[in-house]
């Protein structure tokens, strides 16, 4: 592990975290730059994990392919419910079955359906 001023870096136009390449940057407590090379996984994936994944994959297609009028219902729906989340991240909260009640408390609150253009949430990982 090395650190290096971000100014360097912020100088040069580069972003002070996350990952480039085979290194991974951020900015520690004390305001330095930390680079170290990316640690991968012993271990490939298993089988629940991609499933997991695949999950919440199907779950983004799903909100591309629903009509801009019930994207939009969803937004406003967070935004008038008083949510603290946008209306994408409640859809991914409904959509993956974690949220059935919450998003029908708030369609009550505000009159808007979403539920109905929306279809049913994915079905449950069940292991």
């Amino acid at each position: 592990m090395r650190a290096i001023p971000p100014s360097m870096w912020q100088f040069l136009g580069i972003l002070t975290n996350g990952d480039c390449g085979p290194y991974t940057f951020y900015t520690s407590s004390r305001k330095k730059l930390v680079v170290f090379l990316k640690t991968w996984p012993k271990d490939p994936a298993t089988y629940h994990q991609k499933l997991n994944r695949d999950r919440w994959r199907h779950a983004a297609v799903r909100w591309r392919g629903l009509a801009p009028e019930t994207r939009k219902a969803w937004k406003i729906l967070g935004h008038r419910a008083n949510l603290t989340i946008s209306g994408y991240n409640l859809y991914m909260h409904y959509i993956t079955g974690k949220g059935t009640h919450t998003v029908e408390a708030c369609q009550r609150i505000t009159n808007i359906d979403v539920i109905t253009p929306t279809g049913p949430p994915l079905p449950y990982l069940t292991i």
